[in-house]
């Protein structure tokens, strides 16, 4: 009996709708939380001092980018200027 790999694995259930929804979902985030942690790190900012910057408490911080995707555009928007970061968002 001939394995497959795991890439053929994948390349086999990504003709699936629900799987290939739930994986970009996943890689989405994924993407979104290496942005803010990046965005911080680049400032050479601690969580501290993001969450003082923005007038909440640190573990706050470390929580919105663990959870990325519920933060309000309005919270993000406030995570960014406390990073020094301006961006737009676009439809691509």
């Amino acid at each position: 009996m001939k394995h497959k790999t795991l890439e053929q694995v994948h390349t086999n259930l990504m003709k699936d709708p629900e799987y290939r929804a739930a994986y970009e979902s996943e890689e989405a985030l994924e993407s979104l939380q290496a942005t803010l942690q990046n965005w911080r790190i680049e400032a050479g900012l601690t969580s501290a001092q993001v969450a003082e910057r923005m007038g909440i408490k640190p573990p706050t911080v470390s929580r919105m980018e663990k959870n990325a995707t519920k933060m309000s555009y309005e919270t993000l928007m406030r995570y960014a200027r406390a990073c020094g970061v301006n961006f737009k968002l676009q439809q691509i």
